[in-house]
């Protein structure tokens, strides 16, 4: 196949010719060669080459489907046949790999609705925080819910955060060692970070001194998921309901859809790779019938 997918016909009849070797019936021949057809027509429309074709392209044509408002069940098939396609165009040296494989497939049930914090109930969880009464874990603690509640990260997300992390009036969200999404603050929240940052330096312990990570323990230079867990779980008892780090997260992303954000801005904020996960924020909102 060329680099310019003038040969799509050509490509088209070798993978017709590979599914009735596998004795596929007809009428699903058919399906598998329109669903291609279409994701061919899609990747020539994005400018792309087949063999240049990466997962994130694949997670922005699944995008592209749900915004179409096309059925999670017909997505799901799309997806499948793709991925069957880019299996057989990888053996045959048409593309470089198959970057459907992982590809999440969309569940079909219906998800619970996302559980998010009142204005009231926020409101008492900061105000909980606030009385703590040793100054470091106060510190950390209102900064951990700053986080969670104005920037919607997730709980490895909080706890994979660097010193760098904190700009002027933006955080710094890293996935592994590379910076994924910036995430602008409130000076509100900017000013609880870095007070927590300036309480953290005068500490002087040498653990904390070494440690590239924002958010630290009283014993170690990292904190992990499960300790940022404890820390917002432990609020429960005092606030007389349940409350879990993904209570703060949909509490951000509520906030936003209620402030009419468009969408697509939702999404690129949260790291959501999926629209239909954001528009889970907009039930109920008149703006957004």
């Amino acid at each position: 196949m060329t680099e310019s997918l003038e040969g799509t016909e050509d490509l088209l009849i070798s993978f017709e010719r590979f599914l009735a070797r596998q004795c596929k019936e007809e009428s699903t021949i058919r399906m598998y060669i329109a669903e291609v057809r279409k994701f061919l027509g899609w990747v020539r429309r994005s400018g792309r080459t087949l063999p240049e074709i990466r997962m994130d392209d694949l997670l922005s044509f699944r995008g592209d489907l749900e915004k179409a408002g096309v059925r999670s069940a017909t997505i799901n098939k799309s997806l499948s046949v793709v991925s069957t396609f880019f299996k057989w165009a990888h053996a045959q040296g048409h593309a470089s790999g198959n970057p459907a494989e992982h590809v999440r497939i969309i569940d079909t049930q219906k998800a619970a609705p996302p559980r998010w914090l009142s204005a009231e109930e926020e409101e008492k969880l900061l105000k909980i925080a606030a009385m703590e009464q040793n100054p470091f874990k106060r510190a950390r603690n209102l900064a951990l819910l700053h986080t969670m509640l104005y920037a919607g990260l997730r709980v490895e997300e909080v706890s994979d955060l660097r010193l760098e992390s904190l700009r002027e009036n933006e955080l710094l969200v890293f996935h592994g060692e590379e910076p994924a999404r910036a995430v602008p603050l409130s000076p509100e929240s900017s000013a609880q970070l870095r007070e927590w940052v300036r309480l953290r330096g005068e500490a002087g312990k040498t653990e904390y001194v070494r440690s590239p990570y924002l958010f630290i323990t009283e014993r170690m230079g990292a904190m992990q998921p499960r300790a940022v867990q404890f820390v917002v779980e432990g609020y429960s008892e005092k606030l007389g309901f349940p409350v879990l780090c993904q209570h703060l997260r949909h509490t951000y992303c509520r906030r936003l859809a209620e402030q009419d954000m468009p969408i697509e801005r939702i999404q690129r904020l949260a790291g959501q790779k999926s629209p239909t996960t954001t528009r889970r924020y907009f039930q109920g909102l008149d703006h957004f019938s």
